[in-house]
């Protein structure tokens, strides 16, 4: 069954998912699981050069359905081995990358592990 309503903008690094869904007609842009390699593949060296990434392809979806971070109404983040080490990095390198007036709802996930060893991922829903 085909629905029309339905946009999907195809992940350009993992084949065979989507990163962003729009509904036609609703009023939600739903971002999946977006993770940040470096160009050849690999996890970066740095978590904080890790969470850039990350955001980086977050962006990239949003921008794919003409929204952006100030539209986003609510963010799941998912870091390994999460400390609270861990959890400061992520908040201030966000706090430097989200440039939003008012932030939008979100939790952040611990967890053991990742897709291809990443350390962190973030999907999201945005309002249009």
């Amino acid at each position: 069954m085909n629905n029309d309503r339905i946009q999907r903008q195809p992940a350009p690094v993992v084949p065979g998912i989507s990163d962003s869904v729009r509904v036609s007609s609703g009023d939600l842009v739903f971002i999946s699981g977006q993770v940040g390699f470096e160009a050849d593949g690999s996890v970066p060296e740095s978590f904080e050069r890790a969470i850039e990434l990350t955001y980086a392809e977050l962006k990239r979806a949003l921008d794919a359905q003409n929204v952006g971070y100030e539209d986003l109404v609510r963010v799941n983040v998912y870091i390994t081995h999460l400390d609270q080490e861990k959890l400061a990095i992520w908040r201030s390198t966000r706090d430097r990358i989200v440039d939003a007036p008012e932030p939008s709802a979100s939790t952040v996930i611990g967890v053991y592990s990742l897709y291809n060893g990443a350390t962190i991922e973030i999907d999201a829903v945005a309002a249009v």
